[in-house]
């Protein structure tokens, strides 16, 4: 994946574990970037992700990004904003590029 955290809109700091075989991994404090499919196939030059859906990416080190495809219902259309992200209620689920599911906790309350 060959671009920058500054093609973003919208960068929160998150509370992320992932499911593993038996149960979750510990918690991650990590800086999450958020967009659109159609935000992340510009980005990329690519058409690999859905238009309409949004992707949490987190970046773990020099060409190293976790790619979670949202499963959590978010009215952002075309363009993530930090607003379509902040009006979340719940933990933010998905999955990523290798199948594995992510809990995504933007509160000050994260299980």
């Amino acid at each position: 994946m060959i671009w920058s955290k500054s093609d973003a809109k919208c960068r929160r700091t998150a509370t992320v574990k992932y499911e593993q075989q038996y149960g979750w991994s510990k918690k991650y404090t990590v800086e999450v970037t958020f967009m659109t499919g159609y935000e992340l196939n510009q980005a990329t030059s690519s058409y690999d992700y859905e238009m309409y859906s949004v992707y949490a990416i987190i970046f773990w080190g020099e060409g190293q990004a976790s790619v979670i495809k949202l499963k959590s219902y978010l009215l952002c259309g075309n363009e993530v904003t930090c607003d379509c992200i902040n009006n979340s209620i719940y933990d933010l689920q998905g999955y990523d590029q290798d199948g594995d599911k992510w809990n995504i906790c933007l509160s000050n309350y994260c299980y």
